[in-house]
């Protein structure tokens, strides 16, 4: 049974993130969730959660971290999750999170991040003219990817030969974020895929930080993990070897998503993208209208600690909340005309980076890449064309578009 926890109904309103009508549309279940049931309990899931959908609601839970934990409960069901790339510290509360994360923070300093703006430059120069030369193309295999990879590899200090093995452990892992909180029963396939990734990906890293204190670099983020002191600590092995597979899977998959659905976003509201081709300034404020309507990561997940109330709903400690960024981000309470796209109105913050001591660490380069493929489209493509429908990830937590066919049409 899936009940609204507030609904003299239980069977009022209910949804799994996992199913063929959630992943085709999600708006609809937002939008009842916003309107008419702000607390959702699911326990026929193997991991029982309530879903939260209002944004003050999500704000909450995102800065209380002491009754809201980033520590998962269920730590038995890691394999159908992310398995070892779990052991890092987005999934830490304060202080050990403060303390990793302040030693991984020296690598996404501004100054770090602009040493990587011409390569991003490079990269996006070389995907878009290619694009414009053939009749058509895959949006997200060809051009976003290539981006974001390109990136991450290259703030990681790894091969470039390696890219497309890279986008295949990435492609496993996004389709496993937070599964367990909606699959009814354990899933072999999935654990099985996850446990034999994580498990390449560590002995990677493991094998390429040995070859990086053979040969000391000092342009990578690996690099300088290794070598910082913060109080006089350093990361261990174990600590670096989770945290390049976080920043992987986060560098790729959600940026790669960011870039493609600004692309869509400029498709589907044609006004707009010929406002911001007679006004560049606009970017900016068009990559924040993508991240609020498209979040690449719809949701995530926090334990409750202590008993906590919403809406005059109790959530006992024990469980787990889902906040949906995507609800919260088109909350009428908060945003005027809040399924508009529009570049001209300054909007409150949307929450696609989260919040509180785990704001997304990596948005600085997210919105950058996002910026150079944005500067490059009104540079050289006149007209988009997106030919048939996306093919979605069977995991609606995140927005993620594995292909979509497109034709550019040069200036």
């Amino acid at each position: 049974m899936i009940e609204s926890a507030n609904s003299p109904s239980p069977q009022a309103f209910g949804f799994n993130a996992l199913s063929d009508a959630f992943i085709k549309d999600p708006l609809p279940f937002m939008t009842k969730g916003l309107s008419e049931h702000p607390i959702v309990k699911h326990d026929v899931t193997l991991d029982p959660v309530y879903s939260i959908f209002r944004y003050e609601d999500v704000k909450r839970v995102l800065l209380d971290w002491e009754t809201f934990s980033s520590e998962p409960i269920n730590t038995d069901l890691d394999a159908l999750n992310l398995g070892r790339a779990t052991e890092n510290f987005i999934l830490m509360n304060p202080p050990r999170h403060t303390r990793l994360r302040g030693l991984a923070q020296q690598g996404f300093f501004p100054k770090v991040i602009k040493k990587f703006l011409p390569r991003a430059e490079q990269i996006a120069k070389e995907r878009f003219e290619y694009a414009l030369k053939v009749d058509e193309f895959d949006l997200v295999n060809d051009v976003s990817s290539q981006l974001t990879i390109g990136m991450i590899t290259g703030i990681l200090g790894l091969p470039a030969d390696d890219w497309s093995i890279v986008r295949d452990w990435t492609n496993t892992m996004q389709r496993n974020t937070m599964a367990s909180f909606w699959l009814t029963e354990w899933d072999d396939e999935r654990a099985d895929s996850v446990v034999r990734v994580t498990q390449e990906m560590a002995d990677y890293f493991h094998d390429h930080l040995k070859f990086l204190r053979k040969n000391p670099q000092d342009d990578n983020i690996l690099s300088t993990l290794m070598t910082t002191e913060l109080d006089g600590e350093r990361f261990s092995d174990e600590e670096i070897e989770s945290t390049a597979m976080l920043l992987l899977l986060a560098g790729n998959e959600t940026t790669t998503n960011l870039i493609t659905n600004f692309i869509r976003c400029m498709v589907r509201y044609p006004s707009q993208f010929e406002l911001l081709k007679k006004d560049p300034n606009l970017i900016d404020a068009a990559i924040e209208e993508t991240l609020r309507l498209e979040p690449s990561l719809r949701m995530t997940i926090r334990s409750v600690c202590k008993d906590a109330e919403f809406h005059g709903v109790t959530i006992p400690a024990g469980n787990s909340v889902a906040l949906w960024f995507l609800a919260a981000n088109r909350d009428p309470s908060v945003f005027e005309k809040p399924n508009n796209f529009d570049i001209t109105t300054k909007r409150p913050r949307h929450l696609s980076f989260a919040g509180g001591p785990h704001f997304c660490l990596g948005a600085p380069l997210a919105r950058m890449e996002a910026r150079v493929a944005a500067n490059t489209l009104l540079q050289r493509v006149n007209q988009i064309e997106l030919l048939g429908d996306p093919q979605m990830s069977d995991n609606g937590n995140l927005n993620n578009i594995l292909s979509l066919k497109a034709r550019f049409h040069g200036l």
